[in-house]
């Protein structure tokens, strides 16, 4: 028979939202000051895609002359630059890449966005993306951003070590092209040894300075950024959208967090909502 303390301390550390977890409190017949003094000492949920800022970058193919059109239509900031890696806060910039093989291949780099402000935008570049029938194939990808200016060395090589562990089930969301090391552009961590490092340089070292993996260390030099290269080519801003969420929430979680094992199941990603969840077991259903 379990003592009261030992059932708190299961509810406390069990999987499931914070009305569930009260809900279990108050089923123990506990007082309801009781109660809210243990949700107070819950951790509170993360919403980290408005704490961090973020960017991403489109490869994609699209005529430059419809894409001028609908951009404006939609009121949506952009520049056609030269290759550059020049970072700014106001334009969506248009440049070129090898990498994408078809016609009109360009890629759609945002401006450093933030919150629910830098969600709305991101939209709003979907919406004019596709208005313009933009293409993608499986020369292209999609790379995401994640501010990492205020991470500590631990938790930026914590980023390296999690993404690690749970790579195999990233894999079954992903278009079979990035899986494992099936991409030139966004190599497998599978096989690198994390264990030893204690700062972000160790990290790059781990990587051999190269920027062609599934997570990129050589962006933090540049951008203060970690970036994110396996998805796929989208101009979906619902696929976007949840692994921007995705990648903010690994980053957040990671502060404090170390996986122990590699993750088996979608299920048992610990920062992800049920509802987020559902939404990557819907993509792995449809890319199986």
């Amino acid at each position: 028979m379990k003592t009261l303390k030992e059932q708190v301390e299961e509810i406390k550390n069990m999987k499931g939202s914070r009305a569930t977890k009260k809900a279990a409190f108050v089923k123990l017949g506990l007082r309801k000051y009781e109660v809210e003094l243990l949700m107070a000492d819950l951790p509170k949920p993360i919403r980290e895609t408005y704490k961090f800022t973020f960017g991403v970058e489109i490869e994609c193919l699209v005529p430059a002359a419809a894409m001028r059109e609908c951009a404006t239509r939609n009121n949506m900031p952009f520049q056609y630059e030269g290759y550059n890696h020049v970072d700014n806060n106001h334009y969506y910039k248009f440049v070129s890449d090898s990498s994408i093989r078809g016609e009109n291949p360009i890629e759609c780099v945002s401006p450093v966005l933030t919150g629910k402000t830098g969600m709305k935008s991101l939209e709003t570049c979907c919406k004019a993306l596709n208005e313009a029938n933009a293409q993608v194939n499986r020369s292209t990808g999609l790379h995401v951003h994640i501010g990492a200016q205020n991470l500590s060395d631990e938790a930026y090589i914590n980023v390296f070590k999690n993404y690690q562990k749970l790579e195999r089930v990233i894999d079954t969301f992903m278009a079979n092209s990035r899986r494992a090391n099936n991409s030139q552009w966004c190599r497998t961590l599978q096989g690198k040894d994390f264990t030893m490092c204690t700062t972000k340089l160790d990290i790059f070292d781990v990587m051999n300075g190269n920027r062609y993996y599934k997570v990129n260390a050589c962006s933090y030099s540049r951008h203060k950024t970690i970036e994110f290269r396996q998805h796929q080519g989208s101009t979906d801003f619902e696929k976007i959208s949840n692994w921007v969420s995705f990648c903010a929430k690994l980053v957040a979680w990671s502060k404090k967090n170390v996986l122990s094992s590699e993750v088996n199941s979608i299920d048992e990603i610990p920062f992800l909502t049920k509802k987020e969840k559902s939404f990557f077991k819907s993509r792995a259903e449809v890319l199986a």
